[in-house]
């Protein structure tokens, strides 16, 4: 008896192509706690939503949102509610964006971020100028975010 094979039509949808196309609101968040250095700050300890806020200087009530995006990513934890919740880090945010670890990534983040650097502002002309470094440079970031 003999198998026959029979390709089932997949769903052509956008949603791949949205979800890279606006894969920088996502991080936007990840890369300001970097900046600001929230996952260092937590690394000595758990923190009420107000001991944050002094640490980092944050004024505006958004902080809760802020967080709690961070919370939905499972970069930090939270424990409670509201401006009574305790944050702390995960275990993968304490080994790799704890600027204190020797596996610390945020520089890397940072650096993809930079307005200053070619990769965030003008990728079209960093990818048309020939040279073996932008191609390596090129190369070993899309492997790194791919």
């Amino acid at each position: 008896m003999s198998t026959i094979e029979i390709e089932q039509e997949q769903e052509i949808t956008p949603m791949n192509i949205i979800r890279i196309g606006t894969g920088f609101w996502s991080a936007k968040p990840l890369l300001t706690a970097i900046r600001l250095g929230l996952f260092t700050e937590l690394a000595a300890g758990p923190l009420f939503v107000s001991e944050i806020r002094q640490k980092l200087g944050l004024q505006s009530h958004s902080s809760l949102d802020f967080l709690d995006a961070l919370v939905n990513w499972g970069l930090i934890e939270r424990h409670g509610k509201g401006f009574t919740a305790i944050y702390h880090n995960s275990p993968e945010a304490n080994t790799f964006l704890n600027r204190r670890k020797p596996d610390y990534l945020g520089n890397l983040l940072e650096m993809v971020n930079d307005e200053k650097s070619p990769l965030a502002n003008n990728l079209k002309e960093v990818v048309i100028e020939s040279g073996a470094r932008n191609s390596w440079d090129l190369n070993r970031l899309f492997t790194m975010v791919a």
